[in-house]
C-alpha cells in the first residue's frame, strides 16, 4: 500500500470539523482564554465556515475549510492550555458514500 504524502494541489481545499472542549475551567484559565481570543485573527488561510460555542462554554465546533492539516494547525495551536480539540477531515456525503460502498464490495470479496 501506498499513500501520497506530497502537498495537496493548489486550489485543493478540505473541510475539517473542528470540535473543542474547554480544559481550564479556573477562573483565571477562564479570563487569560478570552483576553487572548479578544486579541486573536484567524489565519487568513483558514476559512470558518460555521463558528460555534456552546451555550453552556463547555465546549464548541467549527468547520474550517484550509488546503492542509499543516494549515490548519496554527488555527487550534494557540488555544492547546486551554482547550482539548478533535479534528475530523470532512467529504461531502456523496464521495464518504460511494467509499463506503467502495469498502463493502471489498469486504465481500474477501473470502
Amino acid at each position: 500500500m501506498s499513500y501520497d504524502l506530497a502537498p495537496q494541489s493548489k486550489g485543493t481545499t478540505i473541510l475539517f470539523h473542528v470540535t473543542w472542549q474547554v480544559g481550564d475551567r479556573s477562573e483565571d484559565g477562564t479570563k487569560r482564554a478570552l483576553a487572548a481570543f479578544a486579541a486573536w485573527q484567524p489565519p487568513a488561510e483558514a476559512e470558518f465556515k460555521g463558528f460555534y460555542g456552546t451555550a453552556d462554554g463547555r465546549d464548541g465546533v467549527a468547520i474550517i475549510e484550509v488546503d492542509s492539516a499543516a494549515t490548519l494547525a496554527p488555527t487550534t495551536a494557540p488555544w492547546t492550555p486551554w482547550l482539548d480539540f478533535t479534528v475530523t477531515p470532512m467529504l461531502p456525503i456523496e464521495e464518504g458514500s460511494a467509499i463506503s460502498g467502495e469498502g463493502t464490495a471489498f469486504r465481500e470479496s474477501v473470502a
